[in-house]
């Protein structure tokens, strides 16, 4: 059979982590996931979803995800019975975490090193390393002469497409496969 579920929502409320008696370590959370149809008044439905992650995936949870926190979590439907405060017989359906990804952008992240923020609009330094060494560019003046003279927003590495950049290809030989 097969029990397979996907989600990409926001964190509700910051998770909650807690050991069971055994000392498994345990994380719940709830997340608001936009269904993809429209209503009449022109706005997404809502649900509200729980989530249930254990051992090291709960520990994850709770030190990388807070309330507001984009995720898109895999996991299995489970359903299961207990009986509430007052004696009544209640189900609840939740979903186990098998794994889970970051979705939003990194300033929606918390910074764990003890660092700050970067204060906004900041915008990180291009990278050049292995990939401008890669392109042939020699020296630091080369690199500026290439970076002057490409177009505004052309990342280093990508062209328009000219067709001499390309050969021609004999197709006429038997691939292996």
């Amino acid at each position: 059979m097969l029990n397979n579920c996907t989600f990409q929502g926001r964190f509700a409320a910051d998770p909650e982590m807690r050991t069971t008696q055994s000392g498994l370590t345990v994380a719940s959370f709830r997340m608001a996931v936009d269904r993809d149809n429209v209503g009449q008044d022109g706005r997404r439905a809502t649900d509200w979803l729980n989530f249930v992650a254990w051992r090291k995936t709960a520990e994850f949870v709770c030190q990388y995800f807070r309330k507001g926190s984009t995720a898109l979590v895999e996991c299995q439907c489970q359903t299961r019975s207990y009986e509430d405060k007052n004696g009544q017989k209640r189900t609840a359906t939740e979903f186990v975490v098998q794994k889970i990804h970051f979705c939003g952008p990194k300033t929606e992240q918390r910074v764990d090193d003890g660092g700050e923020a970067p204060p906004p609009g900041y915008q990180q330094p291009p990278y050049q390393n292995q990939q401008t060494q890669q392109m042939g560019f020699n020296t630091q003046s080369q690199r500026q002469q290439w970076q002057q003279s490409a177009p505004a927003g052309q990342q280093p590495g990508y062209s328009q497409g000219n067709p001499d950049d390309f050969s021609e290809i004999d197709d006429t030989d038997d691939l292996p496969f």
